[in-house]
């Protein structure tokens, strides 16, 4: 009677050890209990602790995410350091009058580059922009 009790708890044990690593408690306490407390014990000791694996994929990625968060702060202030203020560049044209930009017209139609067709729809088209 004693034999069977120890065997029956040693079999708890095994089944109670193997749920904390992650694993089957029942399937090992019956595993323990059908053959033997000891062979149950060894069949824990050998398999993976699942509990650890998660644990430890968790806490890679929480790394992962932490490596690249750092990476890309760094990257974020080398480009501030590194680049130019950006101005406008249409601000940074001086302006063109309608004279000037008339002449110009001129001076292609008289080359030939321009026909008077072309050198009308230039001319009001630079005065409309003007005139807005």
């Amino acid at each position: 009677m004693e034999v069977v009790i120890g065997w029956l708890v040693l079999s708890v044990g095994v089944g109670l050890l193997a749920d904390s690593r992650g694993r089957s408690g029942f399937g090992f306490f019956l595993l323990s209990f059908v053959l033997s407390p000891l062979i149950g014990l060894i069949a824990v000791l050998v398999t993976k602790n699942l509990k650890q694996v998660a644990q430890d994929a968790a806490q890679a990625a929480f790394d992962r995410q932490r490596e690249h968060e750092r990476q890309v702060a760094s990257i974020n202030a080398i480009a501030k350091s590194v680049a130019p203020p950006v101005a406008a560049p249409a601000s940074a044209a001086p302006p063109v009058s309608v004279a000037d930009e008339l002449e110009k017209l001129a001076s292609l139609r008289d080359r030939g580059v321009l026909t008077d067709e072309e050198f009308q729809h230039q001319k009001r088209a630079a005065l409309a922009k003007a005139s807005n």
